[in-house]
Parts: structure tokens; C-alpha cells; sequence
């Protein structure tokens, strides 16, 4: 059995199910879960994701989010628990399991993948297959600290070696699972640039068709077909688009850190991002987002960090005060 799945909050089921459309429309055999990181809200129809099934994570490792909630923010949480999913599936007999992020459309189906998991163990897509420039961002430079590989996708086979080096990566995501560049984490990422060094049979997918994102449009031209898409040449099918950061409130931004590439400068790419708007709107995308999420750490209001800054001030101020009435006198 195969399966494949995703991981997300209610607020970020309008993507979620426009992942699961696509998938199952590209590959109607194989199976598709939805793991929600979150609390049943009245307002959402659970039944109607594009699914096949729905499984609630505060049920399924209760325990595990109880421990990590106040450690970790929702976005840290969702891939902390990742590990603890690919067991599941793996002590649910599936022979193969695929992740792929929520914010993901297919476009094709996935003949590449299944079929590298026929001769290896695993399958991972590298951000870039070719050097960036040398202005802007991001470049390849920037790529380094967020992992060579994106793990918007992770395809494996259920294997005693495959189900150990989970093990580890479990451990590591639960201690080190932080979004903190500066002390070199970045969520569960860049862990599995140790997949080809700790195991055999890796295989680096290089198709331009897979994981089209933000950050390696420098070597993938969209080209439009008739009832499909392609990159750079009509032999090389566009897989899914990774529409990482990409909030349709901010357009022509496709992402907030990219300087280099939006709406406006790349025409090619307008049609994909037309597509997968019309998409979340149709999935209640505007009532969703405005859905709380119940897990994880609630991120720090902005207006807090000005509080070291006018702490400061009042000590400034105080000491002028004791310098004046000393002058003076008084």
C-alpha cells in the first residue's frame, strides 16, 4: 500500500485540501491523509477535504504535543511531528509513504518518484540544481543554512534501515526542531542532508519538474500547454509547484524574502499562481485563515520588542533627572 500525506492547522485547510484534490485527481490509486495539528472547529466540514482520511494529531500523540507546545510555535510544531508520522504509516504496513507540504499543487503524476523507489530507499529534491547569481535573494549561499534539500516533499520506502534512520531524525526534530538560523536549525530540514551520507540507495531527484519554488525559478521556465503545464521544454512535465510563502494578499510578491522574482517580472509563472488562487478561494480559503489555531506557542506580538528599548529610555531618563538636581543643587 501507498500513501501519502500532509500536515497542517485549520487554518491552513483551504491548501491542504487543494493538495489532496490534486493528488488524488494525478493518482487516484494511492491513498491521501490530511494530519490536522488542532482542535475540531463547528465551522469546518471535515468530510469535505479531498481526502482519504482525516487523522487528529492531538488524539494520535497526545502526549508528544502536550510535552512540546509550549517549546515549540505551530509552524515548528507540524514538523517536529513528522517523524512520529512516517512510523505510523510504517507500523500501518504501507510500503511506501510520501510527505508533501500543504502548500503544494499537482499537476502531474509522480512517474518519477514511484519509479526511483522501485531500485532506493529514498527519494529527496534539492532546492537548486544549478548556481543562482550572485545578486539578490535568495542565492545559493542563503540556501546552504535551510538545507540543500526541501522537505516540502520526502518519498521512502518502509525499510529496517530507512525505519532507523527516522528514529534518529525523530530525536533530533523533537530537540532541535527550532526555526533559528542563527544557531544554524531550521525545522526539520536540514536534517536530511544526512540521508545520503547515513543510508544507501538515495536517490537525488534533479526532474525541474518536481518542487518548482520560489527559489529556483533562476533555472525553471514555466511554459504553458494546453490543458497542462511544462518547464523550460515541452519534454519535461511541471510535477508540482512548491508555493511556499506565498500569501495572495501580497501580490505581485510570490514570498516575502524573495528580492528577485514576482508577478510582475515573471510572466511565465502568473498562469500556475492564477490557477492555485482560484483554487484556495474556492476552498474557503478566506474564512479559514481567519480560524485560531489551538496548538503550539502563540507567536510574540510585535509590539514587545520595543519594550527593551523603552525600558532603556526610563533609565536614561532617570539618570538625567539625578545629573539636573545635582547641578542645580537641589
Amino acid at each position: 500500500m501507498t500513501g501519502a500525506f500532509t500536515i497542517c492547522a485549520n487554518n491552513y485547510l483551504a491548501h491542504a485540501k487543494t493538495l489532496a484534490v490534486s493528488f488524488k485527481k494525478h493518482h487516484p490509486d494511492k491513498k491521501f491523509i490530511i494530519a490536522i495539528l488542532d482542535a475540531p472547529n463547528d465551522t469546518i466540514d471535515y468530510t469535505d477535504l479531498g481526502a482519504d482520511e482525516v487523522l487528529w494529531l492531538p488524539n494520535l500523540l497526545s502526549e508528544l504535543i502536550d510535552t512540546l507546545q509550549a517549546q515549540y510555535g505551530i509552524a515548528e510544531l507540524c514538523t517536529v511531528v513528522k517523524p512520529e508520522l512516517f512510523k505510523y504509516f510504517f507500523h500501518k504496513d504501507y510500503e511506501k509513504v510520501l510527505y508533501i507540504d500543504p502548500d503544494i499543487k499537482v499537476f502531474s503524476p509522480f512517474v518519477e518518484v514511484f519509479a526511483a523507489l522501485e531500485a532506493n530507499q529514498m527519494v529527496l529534491t534539492p532546492h537548486i540544481c544549478s548556481p543562482t547569481g550572485e545578486v539578490g535573494h535568495p542565492l545559493d549561499k542563503d540556501l546552504m543554512r535551510t538545507g540543500i534539500y526541501n522537505l516540502g516533499f520526502l518519498a521512502v520506502n518502509n525499510t529496517p534501515e530507512v525505519l532507523r534512520f527516522v528514529d534518529w531524525w525523530d530525536k533530533r526534530v523533537k530537540a532541535y526542531g527550532y526555526h533559528d538560523l542563527k544557531k544554524g536549525y531550521f525545522y526539520d530540514q536540514i536534517w536530511l542532508g544526512y540521508g545520503p551520507a547515513f543510508l544507501d540507495n538515495v536517490y537525488v531527484l534533479r526532474h525541474l519538474g518536481y518542487n518548482v519554488a520560489n527559489w529556483n525559478l533562476h533555472e525553471r521556465q514555466i511554459i504553458k500547454q494546453v490543458d497542462s503545464f511544462a518547464v523550460n521544454n515541452e519534454k519535461t512535465p511541471l510535477r508540482f509547484f512548491h508555493y511556499s510563502h506565498y500569501k495572495m494578499e501580497n501580490e505581485p510578491q510570490i514570498a516575502s524574502y524573495n528580492k528577485n522574482f514576482n508577478l510582475d517580472n515573471r510572466l511565465d509563472i502568473v498562469p500556475v499562481f492564477d490557477l492555485y488562487k482560484r483554487c484556495l478561494l474556492a476552498n474557503n480559503y478566506q474564512g479559514l485563515k481567519k480560524v485560531n489555531f489551538i496548538y503550539g506557542k502563540q507567536p510574540v506580538l510585535k509590539t514587545t520588542s520595543l519594550q527593551p528599548k523603552a525600558n532603556r529610555l526610563k533609565r536614561a531618563y532617570k539618570a538625567f533627572k539625578q545629573v539636573l538636581k545635582i547641578l542645580l543643587g537641589k
